[in-house]
């Protein structure tokens, strides 16, 4: 039997369910300004382990605000794996308020969504053969366009998103929330949980010095997720703004450096771990660098920065998600480092000697894990709050970080 609330709040009747839900839609309306506020009808569950979650909190990803600030995002290849028009959001999280039969989390349950929507959520069995493996974060069939045509939510015209009042989320998509975890900063598990995954994905030897580049959310969320599954492990932040070199700071990391004109940048890099440069002006490259770096932004001078900075038979992990660009790959042969790419969440099977570790764990959560933990304190990077009406100062905000100050805005549906 279906179970479903009546209303969000007992006797508020402007909480009532209804037919109708608000979202921000990506339409391409307005070309100056892409995305709208719009009633959509309340979609149903698709299946009998789908579950209908009220939206409490849905971050703006520096991935969505490629489709407003035109700079590089992911590349053209990736197009068609959304639909369109679609519901903006796919840092989420919620409250159950309808729950099919064979969903196990009840109505009332708080939960955080991992936005993947691989084969189990989309009923296809056989899976594929990465599916098969465990790794749903590269499932084969996620342009399948089988119970929705985008990849995740977030992207999707039909299920909802974190930019709505609802959302439709598959059991296995569906991670409770621990009682430590607050609505307001419940959504930070997605950005934490891919830093989680990256780091699985190529660990690093827990005690050597880390180079995160990039104090946005994602490099704020590699400090936190170093943290709790590599204590020993000392991190150094690259920033580009003040306030968020405070925030690393806040956030636990050993070292923080800020972005400077030239190379001044790079001459404390190599002092911390002992090395030199090579090189002339802006143009240097660290002899004898961090043995792992994290690249948590996506732009080409954060991508090159982060393989100049790197150590010979180093790793570079890749979490900003960058799309075309130039950059300079020398340090990749020079060094002979490995460039690792990831993407979303998933279960790892590689242990962590930290409080999020073991094995066989989904890195949702670890991230749950973290965030409960305090390690990424959500009083520092929940730096704005808006509800969808305010759609527009929120994405501003968000982008115009230098002067808004914001590393994580959200929004309070």
């Amino acid at each position: 039997m279906h179970t479903k609330w009546d209303g969000l709040e007992a006797g508020n009747p402007d909480s009532a369910y209804a037919d109708m839900v608000r979202a921000i839609q990506f339409n391409m309306g307005d070309l100056s300004f892409p995305a709208a506020l719009v009633d959509l009808p309340e979609p149903d569950l698709p299946g009998d382990a789908w579950a209908r979650v009220a939206v409490a909190t849905g971050g703006i990803c520096g991935s969505d605000l490629h489709l407003f600030s035109h700079n590089t995002g992911p590349a053209p290849t990736l197009m068609s794996m959304g639909g369109f028009p679609f519901v903006f959001g796919h840092e989420i999280a919620g409250r159950v308020i309808e729950a099919g039969p064979r969903c196990p989390h009840p109505v009332g349950t708080r939960v955080a969504l991992d936005p993947c929507i691989p084969c189990a959520a989309r009923g296809i069995d056989p899976p594929c053969a990465n599916c098969a493996r465990g790794w749903t974060s590269s499932c084969l069939n996620l342009d399948s366009r089988v119970v929705s045509n985008g990849r995740t939510l977030g992207f999707t015209t039909d299920l909802g998103g974190g930019w709505c009042e609802q959302v439709l989320g598959h059991a296995s998509m569906l991670h409770p929330l621990p009682d430590a975890v607050s609505d307001r900063g419940a959504s930070l598990h997605e950005p934490v949980s891919i830093a989680c995954h990256g780091l699985m994905r190529a660990t690093p030897h827990d005690g050597d010095p880390v180079l995160v580049v990039g104090a946005g959310i994602i490099g704020l969320a590699t400090v936190a997720a170093l943290k709790g599954l590599f204590p020993a492990c000392p991190v150094t932040v690259l920033a580009r703004h003040p306030h968020q070199a405070d925030a690393a700071t806040a956030c636990g990391a050993d070292h923080v450096v800020q972005s400077q004109a030239g190379s001044a940048h790079f001459e404390e890099l190599a002092q911390l771990v002992g090395a030199r440069l090579v090189g002339r002006d802006a143009d240097v490259m660290i002899m004898g660098g961090f043995p792992y770096v994290v690249e948590a932004v996506g732009a080409p001078r954060s991508v090159t920065e982060a393989l100049r900075a790197v150590a010979h038979r180093g790793t570079v992990l890749l979490l900003g998600a960058a799309g075309v660009s130039e950059v300079d790959l020398t340090p990749v042969w020079y060094k002979e480092a490995a460039l690792i790419g990831s993407i979303d969440h998933t279960v790892d099977a590689c242990a962590a000697p930290g409080l999020a570790g073991g094995p066989d764990r989904h890195s949702v959560d670890r991230a749950l894990d973290i965030l409960a933990a305090g390690l990424l304190p959500e009083d520092v990077v929940v730096t704005h709050e808006f509800p969808l009406e305010d759609y527009r100062e929120a994405v501003e905000s968000a982008i115009d970080r230098g002067n808004s100050h914001a590393i994580k805005v959200v929004f309070r549906p």
